[in-house]
């Protein structure tokens, strides 16, 4: 399946990683690349995820308190990642 990221989970994509530049060199790239792994989990095994509604699921990232909400078209062949929340704040509703 396709991955297509929307534009406002890669706004907080690039917002995340220059925050944690800025607490440590580096670490922006490292939480990057754990978002990019996440993805690998995520094309692999899309249904494995735990389901926040009938159309959205969450993959939990490994090093970072981040979550990504995404849903799985198959009609289109595709995974749309809908949104990169911080576990600590308020979820939206999906």
């Amino acid at each position: 399946m396709n991955i297509v990221i929307a534009d406002s989970a890669r706004l907080t994509l690039l917002e995340t990683k220059a925050y944690y530049n800025q607490e440590q060199p580096g670490l922006g790239y490292d939480f990057v690349q754990e978002f990019i792994n996440a993805l690998g989990r995520i094309q692999t095994q899309p249904e494995a995820w735990t389901p926040l509604s009938k159309r959205t699921r969450r993959c939990l990232m490994k090093r970072f308190p981040y979550s990504i909400i995404f849903r799985i078209q198959k009609t289109h062949n595709q995974i749309q990642i809908i949104d990169l929340m911080h576990q600590k704040r308020q979820p939206k509703t999906y």
